[in-house]
């Protein structure tokens, strides 16, 4: 990869993440992750800037890890760790960067104990005290999960469904606004299509939280 095509791949980059920041629906979401994917993935292998790598994998397991794909979440956040022996200076200087994998290790963790992943869990602490010592008491007290969610969504098989449901969630709500209580009318659909197409049986975080109050 010479100089343009490593810029054009970085601005390509770019460009899906703005389509992320513009509030894409779920169905769409999926397909721009792949792309990002892809690009970060020509990136790492043609061997360029490994800050630019490791950001690029930060973000996608990121946004893998808000969209509830765990499993992808995992794989993006590992290719992300593996550079962080050739990152470190930068880590140590960047504080944006800093604040970046402090997000990260948190989801790392909190997808362990969802996932009940002992092993996983402490490999990641053990790097948390290699490369960011001090933020190690701070991360090991974050309490995620303080809306309750129904446990198969932490299941592989329920993962492995994911971008196929919101596509179809998608089309079927059509032209639904989403504005005050969409929320319920999403969950409302997921629950249907859940068990028609997949004979699964999911309560929403609606049901789970009887005294949170959602909009």
């Amino acid at each position: 990869m010479n100089n343009s095509e490593y810029a054009a791949t970085v601005q390509a980059f770019s460009e899906k993440i703005q389509k992320l920041q513009n509030d894409p629906t779920n169905g769409e979401v999926f397909p721009i992750l792949a792309d990002m994917a892809k690009l970060a993935d020509a990136t790492a292998e043609a061997g360029c800037d490994p800050v630019d790598a490791l950001e690029m994998y930060l973000y996608i397991g990121s946004n893998y890890y808000i969209y509830g794909h765990y499993i992808f979440s995992l794989e993006y956040y590992d290719k992300a760790l593996s550079r962080l022996v050739q990152c470190t200076d930068n880590i140590e200087s960047d504080a944006d960067l800093r604040r970046e994998l402090e997000e990260a290790f948190v989801n790392i963790l909190d997808i362990c104990q969802k996932m009940d992943k002992k092993k996983d869990a402490q490999m990641i602490v053990s790097i948390i005290k290699k490369f960011m010592p001090s933020y190690l008491e701070a991360i090991q007290r974050v309490r995620r999960g303080s809306i309750k969610n129904d446990p198969v969504e932490y299941t592989e098989a329920f993962m492995a469904i994911l971008p196929e449901l919101a596509v179809k969630i998608d089309a079927e709500l059509g032209g639904a606004t989403r504005g005050m209580g969409y929320c319920f009318q999403y969950w409302h659909k997921k629950g249907e299509i859940l068990k028609r197409d997949y004979g699964i049986e999911w309560d929403s975080p609606a049901v789970l939280n009887p005294t949170v109050r959602f909009d």
